[in-house]
């Protein structure tokens, strides 16, 4: 008599004959990612990889993009008016990175006020132990929508031969 453990490796031997050949778990790893990246890179050109900005208003840093809208801390600009933001840090045009040293000379923002807002509410309790004084204070900040209108880049100089 054959032992369980003989007679279970023959059967398995035979049901891989018969099925067809299975991809090994790498091979199966490595096709769908390679063809991620083929799925993906038609995507980024067809989007144009567009023009982006990073740039500081109010203390803080944003990344902005033409045509797209952003809430800022409030700039006390009434809607309809447009807005130069020279402190751009970093402007990527497709392929082609510049980064600022703080700033990217000659680089404008330029934006228009969509309106104003009002953020989140956030609550404040205030007391005094042993006195039975309790507050209870809330908050709201004002912000300001604004659209991007477009980002301007200096228009950089052609020399001839050997930059003379």
């Amino acid at each position: 008599m054959k032992s369980k453990a003989k007679a279970r490796a023959e059967a398995d031997e035979v049901e891989a004959k018969a099925r067809p050949k299975a991809k090994s778990k790498a091979e199966a790893k490595a096709k769908p990612k390679a063809g991620a990246k083929t799925e993906a890179e038609p995507k980024a050109k067809s989007r144009g990889e567009s023009r982006f900005a990073v740039i500081e208003a109010q203390g803080r840093q944003f990344r902005v993009a033409q045509d797209e809208e952003h809430i800022l801390p409030h700039l006390g600009k009434e809607p309809g008016e447009e807005i130069r933001v020279e402190r751009v840090l970093l402007v990527s045009d497709g392929g082609d990175v510049q980064v600022g040293r703080p700033l990217v000379e000659g680089a404008v923002v330029v934006m228009q006020v969509v309106g104003g807002e009002k953020g989140e509410k956030i609550t404040v309790g205030t007391y005094k132990r042993r006195k039975k004084y309790r507050r209870k204070i809330g908050y709201r900040d004002t912000l300001t929508r604004v659209k991007i209108l477009g980002i301007d880049l200096p228009k950089e100089e052609k020399r001839g031969k050997h930059g003379s």
